[in-house]
């Protein structure tokens, strides 16, 4: 809202573009989406020409935070290939590249028809969560072991003693409620809605990239001595 009411008192600003997420919506079980909503209404109310780009999970080749790929290599790191995941990981995503999400924000500057139109940003494939995590252990050789965790189990977990240790550090994002919650739904574009093709992009497949990410989680989180003594071929 503090940057919408200075983008419209500044006479110089031209085009204001707001980053949401796909999945915004008032009644979501994440409270990240029920307040992208909020956001973006607000926004609206203060600069109605406003562009709004509502990207999926976005992912790159190297970011350690709050995402599919760095708690994967945290876990990896940890609990010796261990991986925590929500029961059933039957959840649909469409992971997008962001250097596709910043390539529709440039052309979103270019094309004035953009103004005051809002845009879901999805990559072309549709996986469940448990297809992206088959694929970090299949390109980092590492032998899967996978513990399914009931939602409101996990939930309770945040209520142990030893998440307020010095393990908090490694736990704050990926044993949040809001982390699990996100997990455990659907995260996709809605096809009627304006996307990618109306930017005139093509974006990249994940399946493309992420023998990219796996390698440069394995550098990161030094997983690679894991790789070698746990291999998929074992």
């Amino acid at each position: 809202m503090a940057i919408a009411k200075v983008a419209k008192a500044n006479p110089n600003v031209k085009r204001f573009i707001h980053v949401s997420a796909a999945g915004a919506d008032p009644n979501s079980q994440s409270m990240r989406l029920r307040t992208k909503w909020i956001g973006e209404q607000e926004v609206k109310a203060i600069y109605p020409d406003v562009t709004i780009i509502r990207p999926t999970y976005i992912f790159n080749t190297l970011d350690p935070n709050a995402t599919i790929a760095g708690k994967w290599g945290t876990m990896m790191k940890m609990f010796n290939r261990m991986n925590f995941v929500i029961d059933g990981m039957d959840a649909k995503v469409q992971p997008v590249f962001s250097n596709d999400v910043a390539l529709a924000i440039m052309n979103c500057l270019k094309m004035e028809e953009t103004i005051g139109q809002t845009y879901e940003l999805g990559g072309p494939h549709t996986y469940t969560y448990e297809d992206i995590y088959e694929q970090f252990f299949n390109l980092s050789e590492i032998k899967p072991y996978t513990v399914a965790i009931p939602l409101e189990q996990a939930y309770e977990y945040k209520q142990y003693p030893w998440y307020t240790s010095p393990y908090k550090k490694f736990f704050k994002s990926y044993l949040t409620p809001e982390f699990m919650t996100v997990e455990s739904q659907d995260l996709i574009v809605n096809p009627s809605n304006k996307g990618f093709a109306d930017l005139h992009i093509t974006p990249i497949s994940f399946g493309h990239k992420s023998h990219e990410v796996v390698q440069e989680i394995t550098w990161l989180y030094g997983a690679h001595d894991v790789t070698k003594r746990d291999s998929a071929n074992a």
